[in-house]
C-alpha cells in the first residue's frame, strides 16, 4: 500500500487501519476476569470456541453466555 502510493498522507491511513485492527484484537482476546462473560459469547459466535468447551466454568455461567449470544445474534 505504501510502496505504490504517491500520497504522503497514506501513512496515516495505514496507521488508522492498524490501530483499528489492534483494538479489535484487544477486545476479542481480553482475558480479564471482569469481561470474560462478554468475550466468550463473541468467540463462540465466531467459531473460535464451542459452548461445550466452556463446561468447566459452571452451568450458570454457560447459561449467561448463551443468553448473551442470543442477544448478540438476535
Amino acid at each position: 500500500m505504501l510502496r505504490n502510493s504517491t500520497d504522503d498522507r497514506i501513512i496515516w491511513r495505514v496507521h488508522d487501519d492498524l490501530d483499528t485492527k489492534r483494538r479489535e484484537i484487544d477486545q476479542k482476546y481480553d482475558y480479564r476476569y471482569s469481561v470474560l462473560m462478554l468475550v466468550f459469547p463473541r468467540l463462540v459466535s465466531e467459531g473460535w470456541l464451542n459452548v461445550n468447551e466452556l463446561a468447566g466454568i459452571g452451568t450458570e455461567k454457560v447459561e449467561v453466555i448463551r443468553t448473551f449470544m442470543s442477544l448478540r445474534d438476535g
